[in-house]
């Protein structure tokens, strides 16, 4: 990835606001590197950390029975407060057209329920510690971390 890849909001077939719009979100495409499912992603800059479910966590290659996670985190999801275990995991960010993958690890705290149209919530770290993010009214703009420093002249 050299520059900036858009992505068009997505519609992630959640229940409609009561005006009839469709909830639109900052999710992006992702993959588990040698597998072929697409997966979603979606961008939570509220967040402190990513989370994912344990069936995802298990998909990309944690034994979550055997596995010592990183360290354990107190986080609050959708009304509910849980310590969860923190993993490192691979993933691949997919490009717009499905041409090109970047990869990256991060690490993601692994909640023990899910119940969200979504596999990963990225958050500040693990997500906009990786990568350049700019949220449009209808896109958003995933660049390299660089990218920031560059355009502003700040060492990120």
């Amino acid at each position: 990835m050299s520059l900036a890849w858009i992505y068009p909001l997505q519609d992630l077939t959640e229940t409609p606001l009561p005006d009839g719009s469709p909830i639109l979100r900052h999710a992006v495409p992702i993959l588990i590197p040698a597998k072929d499912s697409v997966h979603f992603g979606v961008l939570d800059s509220g967040s402190p950390l990513s989370v994912t479910s344990r069936r995802f966590a298990r998909q990309a290659g944690i034994d979550l029975d055997a596995a010592v996670p990183v360290m354990e985190v107190p986080l609050g999801l959708a009304a509910r407060f849980d310590r969860l275990p923190v993993f490192e995991i691979n993933l691949e960010l997919q490009a717009p057209d499905g041409s090109d993958t970047v990869s990256w690890n991060l690490r993601v705290a692994v909640r023990p329920t899910w119940n969200f149209p979504f596999e990963v919530l990225f958050g500040q770290r693990g997500w906009f510690d990786s990568f350049t993010t700019t949220f449009g009214p209808g896109h958003l703009a995933v660049e390299p971390e660089a990218a920031f420093g560059d355009r502003f002249r700040t060492s990120a």
